[in-house]
């Protein structure tokens, strides 16, 4: 069997690398707090002390980061994965980046022989636990078929997208949709609460409507309760909207409406709002609106 390493062990990929232990994969993980990595001891896995060593004992690397830059920090230097690889491995970045930049970091591992994929996910954190995320792969086809089984392992729906970079940008355009849900939704609930409606009433009628998605059912429960603990806290959807809007022109697509969202989650986050849920929104959102 494969020999799996896995570096990121946050949100999301805690419960994602364990779910590959429970499969059974030889697993070695690396996280720069290795607190957050303690859980998967029970499962099997080894704790790596750098990503060189997580390297060194696999045939296959996942990635899953906040960013671009966290990326390059594990694949580059005297301790990065690429140190502690060798050719004919295989690199699986699940994190959420631009096209370009997951060109880049292929182009990067392919000058040391080894192969990548890249492979964003969709769906929140209980998703993530129960291994039901949504995969969507870019990448050679074969290279895919290759690593299949793993991805399983971590999603119900997977869908190999297109050639590299395709993954990426196929979760820029589900994420460009999960911001305008959180967007409007907190615009609506500030606009009826200034209206003297009560926030659970408006929440009753958009969960009764036609209109009504899972995430927002969801995020309309944050807002009535105040709680904006984080299943997908707004720092990172605010940078996944400048990958969006950066993106777009560099290909030439006009995306007005993610614009002004960029800037409202600009604001939000300026505000100290980044930790918490991206439906935080709100509370910027009804600050402005001068609601208590």
């Amino acid at each position: 069997m494969k020999r799996v390493g896995f570096v990121g062990l946050g949100l999301m990929g805690g419960p994602m690398a364990a779910n590959v232990a429970r499969a059974g994969y030889p697993l070695t993980a690396f996280n720069r707090s290795s607190a957050k990595g303690e859980a998967l001891r029970t499962l099997g896995a080894k704790l790596a002390v750098t990503p060189r060593d997580v390297a060194a004992a696999s045939d296959v690397v996942i990635t899953m980061l906040s960013d671009f830059a966290a990326v390059r920090e594990v694949l580059d230097g005297e301790f990065g994965l690429l140190a502690g690889g060798r050719a004919g491995m295989t690199l699986i970045d699940m994190s959420t980046v631009s096209p370009e930049q997951s060109r880049a970091a292929a182009t990067e591992v392919g000058r040391h022989g080894w192969r990548m994929l890249d492979a964003p996910v969709f769906g929140s954190t209980g998703p993530a636990k129960e291994g039901k995320l949504g995969i969507m792969v870019g990448g050679e086809a074969a290279l895919f078929e290759e690593q299949r089984d793993l991805l399983a392992t971590m999603g119900s729906f997977i869908m190999h997208v297109g050639p590299q970079g395709s993954g990426a940008m196929a979760k820029l355009c589900f994420n460009l949709l999960v911001a305008a849900q959180v967007g409007s939704l907190a615009e609506a609930m500030v606009l009826a609460a200034k209206g003297g409606i009560k926030l659970e009433a408006m929440g009753t009628i958009i969960k009764s409507s036609g209109i009504v998605s899972n995430l927002i059912e969801r995020k309309i429960g944050n807002i009535v309760a105040g709680d904006y603990s984080p299943a997908f806290p707004l720092k990172h959807l605010h940078k996944d909207l400048g990958l969006m809007t950066d993106t777009a022109h560099e290909i030439g697509a006009q995306l007005p409406a993610t614009e002004a969202y960029y800037e409202l989650f600009t604001r939000a986050k300026a505000a100290g709002l980044g930790e918490q849920d991206a439906v935080a929104l709100y509370r910027q959102l009804a600050a402005m609106a001068g609601i208590e």
